[in-house]
Parts: structure tokens; C-alpha cells; sequence
């Protein structure tokens, strides 16, 4: 098996080192068989994924989906997204479906059907609530107790160029089981998805309410999955009042 080799110096925003140790020990850990990856950009994540489902035994159909709403890098449009897989890790077993112009919203129905999501990670665009919307799209496809990992959960300390919290306040008001990364890996954690996503909803509530960094159009956020159909209210008030602020890396 080849060796995942380190992001190339191209790479900007990426996960770090410990970033991706995180993932690859989550993968070890759950062993999941259907992943999927929403914000891919350079791809460091990708190759990692791919590699941690590379090293767990060949019993299973393994698949990662990685999906961006971009063709190429935010902070490069000369790179397609997903380009440092081809670096890092390129003789990959598992197979990647890799899906551009296309965010969580429009590729879970298409997903689901195929095998229940085992595993999530999340890295696109960390404006509040953008994170929030991910997840909540995310979770009523998973199996129970799986788990999504959120990168950038520590951004506006570490980098307060970056005042994105979308991240960091889900992971922060995650109502059940989550973990964080050790050591240099402190800006990744995971969260646990409930048995009955509808536990979600109190959270979501009062992350809806808190100031929005950016408002997404309605049609990115609406409709919401059947089970967080509560919700839609405050998202029409919210959206009727919210203003766009702040700037994020992504």
C-alpha cells in the first residue's frame, strides 16, 4: 500500500498535519463504509480519507463522496479542487466520487439511497450558519450514533484574520457525544449524530437566532429535511433581518 505523502506546498487552508492524524485515527475507529466529504478544495482531506479507508480490512464496498460547490480552489482558480490527491495519495483502492458545483443539500438524496452515510467531514464555507445547514442535511441520512468531523472549530482564535464561527459554535453547542483533536490537531473535533436527530432542533434554534455572517439564498436554505420542518420558521424570520458580515477563508 502506498504511503500518503505530505499536502504539497501549493496548498493554502488546508488541514494540517495533526488535522489529518484526526481523521485518519476517526476512520481507524468507526471503520465506516460510505463517507462523504463536503469542501473539498486542494483535496489534503480527500487523500487522507482515502487513505484511512484504504487501511481497513477489504470486507466492505468502500466509497468516498466528496462534494464542493466550487470547480477550483478557493484560493487558487488555476488548481482544480481535489487536485492534491493526485500528490499525496494517488494509487487509492477506495473508490472516489468526487462531485464539483454541488453541495450537501443536492447530493445527500442522490447518496442515501445508494448506502446510509457511516461518516461525515465537513470543511466548506464556515460563515454562520453555513455549517449548521451542512449538518442538518447530513444528519437524517446517517446511521445512528455516526460520526461528522468539523474542521476549523478553533478558526477565529488561531486565525482571527478568519472571524468565521460557524464551526465553532456548532461543535461548542453540540447537544450530545464529541471529540476534540489532541495536540496540534486542536482546530478539528467530531460530534456524534443523536439516535433521534430531532434532538438537533433546540440547538439549531438557538443557533439560528445568534447574529448570521452570511445569509445563504432561500433556496439554499430551504426546504429542510421533514424532521427539522420546526425550524423553518426562524430561518424565514432570521433570513428577513440577517445582514452579511465578516470575511472567511472559503
Amino acid at each position: 500500500m502506498s504511503l500518503l505523502l505530505p499536502p504539497p506546498a501549493w496548498v493554502e487552508g488546508g488541514c494540517s498535519l495533526g488535522d489529518l492524524a484526526f481523521l485518519v485515527e476517526l476512520v481507524r475507529k468507526e471503520q465506516p463504509t460510505t463517507v462523504i466529504e463536503v469542501g473539498v478544495a486542494a483535496g489534503t482531506s480527500s487523500a487522507a480519507l482515502l487513505y484511512a479507508l484504504d487501511k481497513l480490512p477489504a470486507s466492505h464496498e468502500r466509497r468516498l463522496y466528496s462534494v464542493d460547490v466550487r470547480p477550483t480552489c478557493y484560493f487558487d482558480p488555476r488548481r482544480r479542487v481535489g487536485s492534491a490527491v493526485a500528490e499525496m495519495y494517488p494509487q487509492h483502492q477506495t473508490r472516489w466520487i468526487l462531485e464539483t458545483r454541488v453541495g450537501v443539500r443536492t447530493a445527500t438524496p442522490v447518496i442515501a439511497p445508494i448506502a446510509p452515510i457511516d461518516f461525515a467531514f465537513v470543511d466548506g464555507n464556515h460563515h454562520h450558519p453555513y455549517p449548521l445547514f451542512d449538518v442538518l442535511h447530513l444528519a437524517p441520512v446517517m446511521r445512528p450514533s455516526a460520526w461528522i468531523a468539523l474542521h476549523d472549530i478553533e478558526l477565529p482564535r488561531l486565525y482571527p484574520q478568519f472571524p468565521s464561527h460557524g464551526p465553532m459554535w456548532l461543535f461548542e453547542m453540540w447537544p450530545g457525544e464529541k471529540r476534540r483533536g489532541p495536540g496540534d490537531a486542536e482546530n478539528i473535533g467530531a460530534v456524534q449524530v443523536p439516535a433521534d436527530v430531532r434532538d438537533l432542533v433546540p440547538m439549531a434554534k438557538a443557533l439560528l437566532l445568534r447574529p448570521w455572517e452570511q445569509t445563504p439564498t432561500l433556496e439554499e436554505a430551504l426546504p429542510l429535511p421533514p424532521c427539522f420542518i420546526p425550524l423553518e420558521g426562524t430561518v424565514l424570520a432570521r433570513r428577513r433581518r440577517a445582514r452579511p458580515v465578516g470575511k472567511s477563508h472559503r
